[in-house]
């Protein structure tokens, strides 16, 4: 039973065609054809994409070139301060998908300087073209090679380096309002700069200038940043950046000081001065001068009053000029040239003479006390116009010893003394007298002896 149920056939349906090998022709088949076709050119893409990755090359770009200076040259201070290029391009193969993910820390250029030094005058900068290489950077093994530097060269522009310090030159303008001073010192916040570079350029610098103008009068302090200049022997601008010199400070501020300005009258202070002695014979020199300082204090001071004052009895016609300092209040400044005043007094047709008087008095005696002059005679210096004081005799002047101010007392004692010209008002005495007196009591000197 079971074998008959093998040899059973299978009903084949009605219209279906046997399959079989021998029947079977795969390139007669138009859709076989095309399936076999994409997959063979798959393979083949793929074959020589691998074989083209293998050797793909790439191009890193804007690497940059550091320069080497040989020992020597670094030793002679020389330097590099410009360059035609900074960065290059450098082309490498290898796997792609390794030279894809380069950068330029990967790739490394350099380029090496080794300067004659006897090109180097001070005068002129040098240039020298130097060939650039390229070479891997950290991982040395990785599976890529460096090929080629396109710019493969660049030119080099050196000299020794040169530092100096330069006094800055203040060339600042400025007017002041009326009624104020400006200070003709401007303040900078700082007085010197360091210039460095080239030698050749440094070398071009004659001065480093701050040069600035204030548009407006000024009335209040002002204070501005400025550019500084560096100005050449012909006294030309050179510009800095162009010339490869670097300042320490490019900008530097000046401060100017504005403050009140006020003018004052001088006025002497002359004691015992005659009525008759004309005020024209008088002259000062200067009779005023400019202050300037705290606004309200000029405002309260219209004159000024020498400290020290002038005693008419020490004027004579040879002693007639009085030289002095000028007293200034604080919170100003005497800004004048002047810093004394001379006074003068005109003793044209004035003369002196010796006049010797015995009109000598006591006023004022300390009560219970009688006092004496011991003195017979004072002889005094006498000042006038020389038709009056030719005319005067002793018994013109007087003589008093005023006792009201002493309180020390002795039996004997010198005593100053104040003299008086009567009936000459425009005469005058010069100088000091004292003359000696006796003290005694009252009791005592009137007393009578007994018997």
């Amino acid at each position: 039973m079971a074998k008959a149920w093998f040899k059973k056939k299978v009903p084949v349906a009605s219209g279906a065609k046997k399959f079989s090998l021998k029947n079977f022709h795969p390139f007669d088949n138009n859709t076989f054809l095309l399936v076999f076709s994409v997959l063979t050119a798959t393979v083949i893409w793929f074959a020589m994409m691998d074989a083209e990755m293998e050797g793909r090359g790439s191009v890193v770009t804007n690497v940059p070139i550091q320069i080497e200076i040989s020992q020597t040259a670094q030793e002679a201070g020389v330097r590099v301060f410009d360059q035609s290029f900074t960065s290059t391009d450098v082309s490498v193969s290898g796997n792609s998908v390794v030279t894809s993910k380069l950068t330029t820390e990967d790739i490394g250029v350099t380029a090496t300087l080794d300067p004659s030094l006897t090109m180097l005058t001070g005068n002129s900068m040098q240039q020298a073209t130097v060939t650039l290489r390229a070479y891997k950077k950290g991982n040395t093994l990785a599976d890529y090679e460096v090929e080629g530097v396109e710019p493969s060269e660049v030119v080099l522009t050196y000299d020794k380096y040169k530092e100096t310090q330069l006094t800055i030159d203040k060339q600042v303008k400025y007017a002041a309002a009326d009624g104020y001073y400006v200070s003709s010192n401007p303040m900078l916040s700082a007085e010197i700069v360091t210039i460095s570079g080239p030698e050749s350029e440094v070398n071009k610098v004659a001065k480093a200038a701050l040069i600035y103008e204030f548009s407006e009068e000024l009335t209040q302090s002002r204070s501005v940043s400025c550019k500084l200049s560096l100005l050449d022997y012909n006294g030309e601008v050179i510009n800095p950046s162009m010339h490869h010199i670097v300042l320490s400070d490019d900008t530097v501020d000046v401060s100017v000081q504005v403050t009140s300005r006020g003018t004052v009258g001088i006025l002497p202070d002359i004691r015992n001065l005659p009525e008759s002695f004309p005020d024209k014979r008088i002259t000062i020199e200067p009779q005023s001068i400019d202050i300037v300082g705290d606004g309200e204090i000029i405002s309260k001071n219209e004159t000024l009053t020498l400290s020290t004052p002038i005693n008419f009895y020490d004027v004579t016609p040879e002693n007639n000029t009085f030289t002095m300092e000028i007293p200034v209040p604080p919170g100003v400044t005497n800004i004048s040239n002047a810093q004394t005043v001379t006074v003068k007094f005109n003793m044209n047709g004035y003369s002196m003479t010796e006049l010797k008087t015995a009109n000598i008095s006591v006023i004022n005696a300390p009560e219970g006390k009688k006092i004496e002059p011991i003195t017979e005679s004072i002889t005094v210096k006498a000042v006038g116009p020389a038709a009056i004081i030719s005319k005067l005799s002793g018994e013109s002047v007087f003589c008093t010893v005023d006792f009201s101010g002493i309180t020390e007392l002795k039996n004997r004692m010198e005593v100053p003394v104040s003299v008086k010209i009567m009936n000459a008002d425009n005469c005058w005495i010069t100088g000091t007298y004292t003359c000696h007196v006796s003290v005694t009591d009252e009791t005592a000197s009137s007393a009578t002896p007994a018997g």
